[in-house]
């Protein structure tokens, strides 16, 4: 027979007791004890010009309030179910998080402070900043130079360190500036497949860093013949 359980704290009647020295029903036990330890200010970084959220040392595709506020706390409340209530008050953000440990609830209110900031890939994006250098030569380029511009779009959507920070038409033909050296490999692979051109590479120097020389890739690739 089992005996039944009394709340030394309020005198109910309970099925279980809580607790390590002095145990508690889960009313009070939750009334005297946080299910989680929650800071009283959160700070969430979001970047100003894709949206991002920064995450640890990483930009995370989290856009939404609702994806942005879970992708924070969830470390937070490791191990326990979780449901999150936002508002704004006075001009300041809040979130009530409420937690569930089987028969333990709780709930506690943090601030949340928006921060915003330009991540790396935006600020190199804007910032005109390139790897790889495209040198489309010959004539009947217009095709050739679409295609460079719809694949680069297409490697963007899959990895945003992957863009295409500038096009340069000039006497000679039309200048491609790519921002890492895999997305340049990438597209010159495809080229040399659809195009069949004559690719020729150089180096420019672009300075120093920890001592070394720091090159950049300059391609240049030539029509032979209209497609």
């Amino acid at each position: 027979m089992e005996l039944s359980k009394f709340c030394p704290r309020c005198g109910k009647e309970t099925s279980n007791l809580y607790g390590d020295s002095k145990k508690l029903c889960a009313d009070c036990f939750t009334d005297k004890n946080d299910l989680v330890d929650l800071p009283r200010k959160v700070e969430i970084v979001k970047c100003t010009v894709c949206g991002r959220m920064r995450k640890g040392r990483n930009w995370i595709e989290a856009y939404s309030i609702e994806d942005q506020l879970a992708e924070t706390f969830s470390d937070m409340v490791e191990g326990l179910e979780f449901e999150l209530q936002y508002w704004e008050e006075d001009e300041e953000f809040y979130v009530r998080v409420h937690t569930r440990d089987e028969a333990l609830t709780d709930s506690e209110d943090v601030k949340i402070e928006w921060i915003d900031k330009q991540c790396s890939d935006c600020s190199r994006f804007e910032g005109g900043f390139y790897k790889a250098k495209i040198q489309l030569r010959g004539e009947n380029t217009k095709e050739a130079s679409d295609f460079i511009v719809d694949r680069a779009a297409e490697l963007t959507n899959r990895n945003r360190k992957d863009f295409l920070s500038n096009i340069e038409e000039n006497s000679h033909g039309v200048d491609f500036y790519l921002s890492t050296e895999a997305m340049n490999k990438k597209i010159l692979t495809e080229l040399r497949e659809n195009f069949d051109p004559e690719i020729k590479r150089s180096y420019e120097l672009v300075g120093e860093k920890d001592g070394q020389r720091v090159y950049r890739n300059v391609v240049s690739v030539r029509l032979e013949h209209t497609q």
